[in-house]
């Protein structure tokens, strides 16, 4: 929940005023939000990861790769889709293992492809294993009939 402020507070401070929009909100954990033009996240991957699961998503989508710059604090890949719309990814470190994503394709940005980038991208992250229960509160037992 505090992330989610902290999210919201920069796209509002950011914005200056204009109506942000913040998607996928739901069960504590924010989403991706757009706003002028850009789609951004934070992912629990360091830039490594996320850098080549972008590579991977962009093949994915049959898009080429323009410039792909990376260093162990940001990356920035750049594609084209078919009809020339431009396509920029900035990665960039929040905190060890966390990284922020922002994804803008044409000058004026376009939601929906930016989304299916995005997507693609998550489609190569791994998720970590939990061996948790997923209700770790709720506790489970069993009657018996026997004495």
């Amino acid at each position: 929940m505090i992330e989610q402020m902290k999210i919201l507070r920069r796209v509002f401070q950011t914005c200056s005023g204009c109506l942000a929009l913040a998607v996928g909100v739901a069960g504590g954990a924010a989403g991706a939000v757009y706003v002028m033009g850009k789609l951004q996240d934070e992912l629990n991957q360091p830039v490594s990861t996320v850098h080549e699961a972008a590579l991977a998503g962009i093949k994915d989508l049959d898009l080429p790769v323009l410039q792909d710059k990376e260093d162990k604090l940001s990356a920035n890949l750049e594609s084209e889709f078919a009809d020339g719309k431009h396509v920029w990814i900035d990665l960039d470190t929040v905190a060890d293992s966390r990284t922020r994503i922002t994804i803008r394709v044409g000058l004026a940005g376009e939601e929906v492809r930016s989304r299916k980038i995005l997507d693609a991208i998550k489609k190569h992250l791994s998720q970590p294993a939990s061996s948790a229960a997923p209700f770790p509160h709720l506790v489970s037992f069993s009657v018996s009939s026997q004495p």
